[in-house]
């Protein structure tokens, strides 16, 4: 890569991912090649660090040398955490982004779980709508999303309305549209209002809710309230990069055409350093 790329996907699953096994280096050859400044952002849980192939601080090492040898090599490279956030575990993560602030590029607050049960597991999906229905879901999503913006702990906030990706395979959810629009602007609005990064996230793509995170409408309802966001393609593969790398492109020149691309600002002033 002769130049500072112009497209950037902040959001690769490596490894170090329970639901990936691609190494840093393959994403980072294909990078190069395709001119993308590419961001590793695996999974951290705090609520599952007992699960043994749950990335935790005694790995940390290992992804660090491993970044490290391959950002070496492959310099338009940047190293995040996607972290989970838990209201009820607020003081253990502020603890934790404090003591790892400066091993890492960037953390990128999400959630994941409602009552500890998997919004991206379509099984335990089902298990909550049938305890609380999906309104209530909805809800106490958004309620944790609001929590996760308001902690000041994120970079950015990553698939605001991931909730969704599921919802299309449940009875009823047509009559939680107008909910679902309503709380994702009010998330966006609280992040500009808070200095938060929105990721426009593209795995929606590729599961029942058929979008990207959060939905080009609400994109466009943002952007002149001063919201600025960032690409992740939120891969978990090889091929999910390579398969998503053109839509990626693309929305990276849309928002930087409408002046609302912006990075995190650890990433910004390295790309500013290895330009002199």
């Amino acid at each position: 890569m002769t130049k500072t790329p112009s497209n950037y996907d902040l959001h690769l699953h490596t490894e170090f991912s329970p639901d990936s096994s691609t190494p840093l280096e393959a994403y980072a050859q294909r990078a190069n090649q395709l001119a993308i400044h590419i961001g590793f952002l695996d999974h951290f849980e705090l609520a599952f660090l007992d699960r043994k192939d749950y990335l935790n601080p005694d790995r940390f090492p290992c992804l660090l040398e491993e970044y490290d040898r391959v950002h070496s090599q492959y310099p338009y490279t940047s190293l995040g955490l996607e972290v989970d956030y838990y209201t009820d575990l607020a003081p253990q993560l502020a603890e934790f982004c404090d003591d790892y602030k400066n091993d890492f590029d960037y953390f990128i607050g999400v959630v994941h779980t409602v009552d500890r049960l998997a919004l991206t597991i379509v099984e335990e999906m089902e298990e909550l709508v049938k305890m609380i229905g999906l309104r209530e879901i909805l809800e106490r999503y958004f309620d944790e999303v609001e929590s996760a913006i308001r902690s000041q702990l994120f970079s950015g906030i990553g698939h605001i309305d991931g909730v969704m990706r599921f919802l299309p395979l449940f009875p009823g959810s047509p009559e939680v549209t107008s909910l679902w629009k309503q709380r994702t602007k009010e998330m966006g609005l609280l992040c500009q209002e808070q200095g938060v990064l929105i990721e426009v996230n593209l795995r929606g793509l590729n599961h029942p809710w058929g979008r990207i995170h959060p939905d080009p409408q609400i994109i466009d309802e943002l952007i002149p309230s001063g919201a600025k966001f960032f690409v992740g393609s939120d891969s978990h593969s090889l091929k999910d990069f390579e398969n998503t790398a053109s839509q990626l492109c693309q929305l990276n020149a849309y928002l930087a055409e409408k002046q609302a691309l912006h990075l995190p600002e650890s990433i910004q002033s390295s790309i500013l350093h290895s330009e002199k």
